[in-house]
């Protein structure tokens, strides 16, 4: 019996080609928050979506949490790319190594996150919780900053 030397990709069904679904939604967030396509990007959450970014922070549910997170993101002097570093699936949700790479009133910054995406049976967006570190070099706007 001969083993393959590439193995399967993590999140991918041995049998399809097809994503998971919480790999798909991680995947076209970042591409779509890079792209800054905010209409595209707020498509991929349920109305009952309920941010916990970051943990720590009171949750911040439905759409106006979503648009918010967008919002804060982007105001004057910040922008932030994202880059999946690794994602692993199970049921129906998803684990990713996020890094945040950003400039923030000119200065970089990188924000490594560990966030957990949880997605209908539809493939739309419930619930992200985000852990990372609060970066010292840099301010984060306050949507962002746990409570006290």
């Amino acid at each position: 019996m001969e083993l393959s030397s590439t193995p399967p990709q993590i999140g991918y069904n041995l049998h399809m080609s097809t994503p998971h679904p919480a790999r798909r939604a991680i995947e076209e967030h970042a591409a779509r928050w890079n792209a800054r396509d905010r209409e595209r990007w707020l498509e991929l959450f349920a109305d009952e979506i309920v941010f916990e970014d970051p943990v720590g922070k009171a949750p911040k549910p439905g759409r106006t949490a979503a648009e918010g997170s967008w919002d804060n993101s982007y105001t004057e002097g910040r922008v932030w790319t994202l880059h999946p570093q690794r994602i692993v699936t199970g049921g129906d949700e998803a684990v990713v190594l996020m890094r945040n790479q950003g400039v923030v009133h000119g200065d970089e910054a990188v924000v490594d996150s560990i966030e957990i995406w949880k997605v209908r049976d539809d493939g739309k967006v419930v619930s992200v919780r985000a852990f990372f570190e609060q970066p010292t070099a840099v301010e984060l706007n306050p949507y962002f900053v746990p409570d006290s």
